[in-house]
């Protein structure tokens, strides 16, 4: 979807000038002049004091992705009017983060603050609400948790930048828990059940199974089972596409150089032959694990 490429550029003028020219866009086209081109901000059905803070943030996306003005100077406009908005405008970046998210919460709002992908922009939502799963893997079932967040009123630059059509579908914790945008998910599809679940829940096993694990051979065995459990040929050419040796602070691309190598004489094209493989590679890490490690006993996850 050739649209696509001027958000993830962050591109809205191009954007724009693609829309008058495609006929399909024509029912958003209108929105997209409004905001960016008449400076009419949107209102959220939350109170008048959330909407002044957030009608800043939509001034630096404006600033940022439409005007063209560098991300630094944007980002330091945005925070000095934040400040000044708040009354504290000579305080730091960190007491007004809190202040921000104490400021939501104390109207019933979960929010946080900070950049994604090298922008600002809020998530604000509603309702957490914590899911216990009871996950199959390989080595026995797991029960994982997940905060399932409902109610966004705002989801961060992609979101708002495509009007809902694109944008972050969860991030982990500092503890490790998921958190799972509702929106974002068919909580039926493979992408959620296998992709999401059995991927973290895979994790929470190894980290307590083998402490000092690294990242790179987490990722490795948690694509295994990925692999093991996946009925999408397409799962195992996404992670060959993301092979990279070269890179080895990126655990996600070492992990997939890693089974880039392991699968090379496997046939491709055959899940069932895909899935014995990724089992029989697992089993056989898993030796090697608790060689390296020291064998301890798995428990549940979180």
């Amino acid at each position: 979807m050739q649209i696509r490429q001027f958000f993830l550029r962050g591109d809205l003028k191009g954007a724009i000038a693609y829309m008058r020219d495609h006929e399909e866009f024509k029912d958003i086209l209108p929105a997209y002049v409004a905001v960016f081109e008449k400076c009419e901000y949107r209102t959220f059905e939350i109170p008048d004091e959330l909407n002044d803070i957030l009608r800043l943030y939509q001034i630096y996306f404006r600033d940022t992705f439409y005007c063209g003005l560098p991300e630094a100077e944007a980002a330091d406009r945005l925070l000095a009017q934040l400040k000044a908005l708040l009354g504290m405008p000579d305080d730091g970046e960190e007491l007004l983060t809190e202040k921000l998210r104490s400021v939501f919460e104390a109207k019933g709002y979960h929010a946080l603050f900070g950049k994604t992908q090298g922008y600002y922009g809020p998530y604000i939502w509603r309702d957490t609400v914590p899911t216990v799963y009871r996950v199959e893997l390989p080595g026995g079932t797991a029960e994982y948790t997940v905060n399932i967040l409902r109610g966004f009123v705002f989801r961060s630059w992609m979101d708002y930048l495509t009007f809902g059509r694109f944008g972050t579908g969860g991030w982990a914790s500092p503890d490790g828990t998921i958190n799972c945008v509702e929106q974002a998910y068919d909580f039926e599809s493979e992408r959620f059940l296998v992709s999401l679940l059995k991927h973290e829940a895979q994790h929470t096993v190894d980290m307590k199974q083998f402490p000092g694990i690294t990242p790179a051979e987490l990722e490795y065995r948690a694509k295994l089972v990925e692999l093991h459990y996946s009925g999408n040929l397409e799962l195992l050419q996404g992670f060959l596409s993301a092979a990279d040796e070269s890179r080895a602070s990126d655990a996600h691309a070492a992990a997939s150089a890693k089974i880039k190598l392991d699968f090379a004489d496997t046939d491709q094209t055959n899940l069932s032959c895909i899935q014995t493989r990724a089992l029989e590679l697992l089993h056989a890490h898993t030796k090697e694990m608790e060689e390296k490690y020291g064998q301890q006993k798995a428990g549940s996850g979180r």
